[in-house]
């Protein structure tokens, strides 16, 4: 490993240290308990794969994708966690888009699992296709989400945005770099094991920044009107209003 790679791992390890204190002494947990939790989950694998590296290196690729597959389920947790801060607001809304994400993942979820026990990859190629499908629909549902509340102008404190931001460029770099991966196979590994800890270094940055003051949310009442849930009550009635139609011209075709 080269010393600028190093410089980054050893970097990201204070940050992420920095961020779980202030967490921790802020009571920040109970505000934002996914994000700490994948915070604290990189946080002991960076130690963890550390210690391997150095002492037990021929264990380290094997450990890295086990712990590459943790991360990236509380991760998801992480996506959970900001459709909630944005939208939890909205329970029409908020419902539709967690259901609609829960059900992208899953899908993501079962492909991996069956081209797994099919064998139609070998190991690590399931591993990088997986985690790149698994970012892709993370990036797509929280481009869906940003376009949402700039469309709508939802209110949300400095905090959620410096989430939000750092874990969308997180996500969209992951995106980038494991496609490029897949692609590029080894040519592009000397590449990747830089680039990749680079962009989550500056990830890093973006929260220590934005996570570093509390901002309050406003009061509900000091809220502006948003009209997201009337158009999600519009489009609801529409479709059941449509539904009900179908149903009545089914039942008159079926009869002789």
């Amino acid at each position: 490993m080269k010393a600028c790679e190093l410089i980054l791992w050893f970097a990201s390890v204070a940050l992420e240290s920095l961020l779980l204190a202030r967490g921790w002494t802020s009571g920040w947990f109970r505000k934002y308990p996914f994000f700490f939790a994948y915070l604290a989950c990189v946080f002991i694998q960076d130690i963890v794969f550390l210690m391997i590296y150095f002492f037990h290196f021929q264990y380290y690729p094997s450990f890295y994708w086990y712990g590459e597959f943790f991360s990236l389920a509380i991760g998801c947790g992480v996506t959970w966690e900001i459709f909630h801060l944005l939208l939890g607001r909205f329970p029409g809304v908020g419902r539709m888009a967690r259901n609609v994400l829960l059900f992208a993942l899953m899908t993501v979820f079962t492909k991996a699992l069956g081209d797994a026990w099919n064998g139609a990859a070998l190991w690590p190629s399931t591993a990088i296709e997986f985690e790149r499908n698994l970012r892709a629909m993370q990036a797509l549902s929280l481009i869906v989400l940003a376009a949402l509340s700039v469309y709508y102008q939802i209110p949300t404190t400095r905090n959620v945005k410096g989430i939000f931001s750092g874990y969308g460029l997180f996500v969209a770099t992951s995106v980038m770099t494991l496609t490029l991966r897949a692609s590029l196979g080894n040519t592009f590994q000397t590449t990747w094991v830089f680039l990749q800890p680079f962009c989550y270094t500056a990830v890093l940055g973006i929260w220590c920044a934005a996570l570093w003051n509390y901002e309050r949310s406003p009061a509900p009442e000091a809220l502006p009107e948003i009209a997201i849930e009337k158009d999600y009550q519009s489009l609801a009635r529409a479709t059941r209003n449509g539904l009900v139609q179908a149903r009545v011209f089914l039942g008159k075709a079926m009869r002789p």
